[in-house]
């Protein structure tokens, strides 16, 4: 009897273990190096701030697309970001906001996706950005850059911005 309750037990947490494989796949670059500004006068700034003038996009794929599409088309999921400093200067501040749904892969209708359509800070702490179901490509995501100024002088500063798919709200 103890090796039966064993077995079933084994099988039950292994079922249980097994969870839907997600990934992310990325397209395009946030730049901001086309930005040209102007400053002609004494007494005059940059720009309050910044938004990147190329496109980037986010899609939540399955790993395995024939399987988890037939197992569980909606798998409830959600994208953390965080960004990790090449060289930053702790001055510039770095937004990020979710412009659009993406479309539906292999299902008609509008994409199940929520929450990070306002700017939100992205720091070097993994924070909740936006969350959706089932497959979504070409969600768009723009950039904001701010906290730059004349006094920071001319350089060139570089961080990476990481997301994270996460399976199940």
């Amino acid at each position: 009897m103890k090796k039966l309750l064993l077995f079933i037990f084994s099988i039950v947490f292994a079922i249980a273990a097994t969870g839907q494989q997600l990934k992310i796949e990325l397209e395009g670059n946030a730049t901001f190096g086309n930005s040209n500004f102007s400053v002609g006068e004494a007494g005059e700034d940059f720009p309050a701030n910044i938004e990147n003038e190329t496109s980037f996009f986010i899609s939540v794929l399955y790993t395995d697309d024939n399987l988890n599409r037939k197992k569980n088309p909606n798998t409830k999921w959600n994208i953390k970001v965080y960004k990790s400093d090449l060289t930053w200067n702790n001055d510039l501040k770095l937004e990020a906001r979710r412009t659009g749904r993406g479309q539906r892969i292999g299902n008609p209708g509008n994409p199940n996706v929520h929450d990070g359509d306002n700017y939100q800070f992205v720091t070097n702490t993994s924070t909740y950005f936006f969350r959706g179901m089932g497959e979504v490509a070409y969600i768009p995501v723009t950039f904001n850059l701010s906290g730059f100024s004349l006094t920071m002088g001319a350089s060139t500063y570089e961080t990476r911005v990481v997301f994270t798919v996460y399976d199940d709200w």
